[in-house]
């Protein structure tokens, strides 16, 4: 996943900027659905719509649903311009396109929680932009391996990386038996080619943790609940300004 000249405590800071803004973005899509009965973090669902509008001449739907596809092509383009100004930093690289995010998704839940009844289409052009600005921004960092705003890369490479893990363990018995098996077992947590697959286990989890949060509040305290993600954001912008933020390789951008 990391060249062999990433450090150690880069590969941990990549690795908890994309668990961070995995939940973050799983507690988006669900505040997303139950705010405007649409789940926002992924596009696959919205080019099949424009896909359905079209065939079945519903001119407006499509419009609709090709709206919010664009809207997250915006804010793709909009990290990657961001990241590319600010790539010569030495801390901070990240903070500005976080800022964008933070500032868009907190205007949109401050808007829903003033006019709860509100569901106007650029409130959801505003979730699709700041999904699309998080997934450029982690796709950029982590060299395009990691996407954070959906799952199904994720689950997939999660199934490919679990039959490789027990083919390791069973090449242990061939060469020592059962203590083969063990020690197989035993360095599973920190054997290096696996390191990747330990992480989107992680993404996956944090996704969820975010979808239950997001849900738990929003039922509570309805908009009020994008509150979560914007703190979760504010932290990751604070560890980005940090001077630990500066020892991240720029060639990861």
């Amino acid at each position: 996943m990391f060249s062999a000249a990433t450090s150690r405590r880069s590969r941990l800071a990549y690795s908890t900027l994309a668990l961070l803004l995995a939940g973050a973005a799983g507690a988006i899509n669900a505040t997303s659905f139950f705010a405007f009965g649409q789940h926002i973090t992924h596009m696959t669902g919205h080019v099949t719509a424009v896909g359905e509008a079209v065939a079945s001449g519903q001119w407006g739907d499509a419009l609709t649903a090709g709206q919010m596809v664009f809207a997250f092509v915006v804010g793709a383009v909009t990290a990657t311009a961001l990241l590319d100004a600010s790539r010569h930093r030495t801390r901070g690289r990240h903070a500005a396109a976080l800022l964008v995010e933070v500032v868009t998704l907190g205007g949109v839940g401050l808007w829903v929680h003033e006019h709860p009844d509100a569901n106007e289409s650029t409130l959801m052009w505003g979730l699709a932009f700041a999904m699309g600005l998080q997934n450029a921004l982690v796709t950029r960092v982590s060299g395009a391996v990691v996407r954070t705003t959906h799952l199904t890369g994720v689950l997939t490479d999660i199934g490919i990386q679990l039959v490789r893990m027990v083919v390791w363990v069973r090449d242990g018995a061939r060469e020592r038996g059962l203590r083969g098996i063990w020690h197989k077992v035993l360095d599973l947590p920190s054997a290096e080619q696996f390191e990747r697959t330990r992480l989107h286990l992680g993404l996956a989890l944090a996704f969820l943790t975010g979808s239950i949060l997001g849900t738990g509040l929003y039922l509570r305290y309805g908009a009020s609940a994008m509150a979560l993600p914007c703190v979760v954001l504010v932290v990751v912008m604070a560890l980005d300004i940090s001077p630990a933020g500066s020892r991240a390789p720029a060639a990861s951008l």
